[in-house]
């Protein structure tokens, strides 16, 4: 019996060698530094215009200087948008944080949100649906590769959507 123990004993012992010597090697993961996003980085000297998908519907997104733009969906129909550039995801928002609110602190500048008039109704923000998003840092500086990515918040539920950059708005 003594000699059944020290086998199954020994037996797995070199299983839980093996199997410890045969673990998948890890790929070499560059260190993962975030860029700091100043306004300009985003808008440029004017504006800028990104193609936006959200939920099924794709359109441009325009952003003007100053807190203004527009959504012009694919029927060519135009609304009107405020937006704004946080340096803190933690920040409020039309009384939410946004979808990355850790607690943690960020100075990065890459949080947007913009608040869409699909109803048209001009004096009545209460209505407008709300596209809470984070721009990409590490491609920022490469217009081919610029991008953001967040949800879109319509009747309390939220919906993907992301944007990709088109060009600059010209003076």
């Amino acid at each position: 019996m003594k000699r059944v123990i020290v086998t199954v004993v020994m037996m797995l012992a070199t299983l839980v060698f093996v199997q410890a010597q045969l673990q998948p090697i890890k790929p070499e993961i560059p260190l993962f530094k975030p860029q700091m996003l100043k306004e300009e980085d985003i808008l440029g000297r004017y504006g800028s215009a990104w193609k936006i998908y959200w939920d099924g519907f794709e359109g441009t997104l325009v952003l003007l200087k100053g807190g203004k733009g527009y959504i012009q969906d694919a029927s060519n129909n135009k609304y009107d948008l405020t937006y704004v550039i946080l340096k803190n995801p933690q920040d409020n928002v039309a009384g939410m944080t946004g979808p990355g609110y850790t607690g943690k602190a960020s100075s990065l500048g890459h949080r947007i949100v913009f608040l869409v008039d699909f109803h048209k109704t001009s004096n009545n923000t209460q209505d407008d649906q709300r596209f809470d998003g984070y721009i990409f840092t590490q491609s920022i500086k490469d217009p081919t590769k610029r991008a953001m990515a967040g949800i879109t918040i319509f009747d309390n539920i939220p919906f993907g959507f992301y944007a990709t950059y088109w060009m600059d708005v010209t003076g």
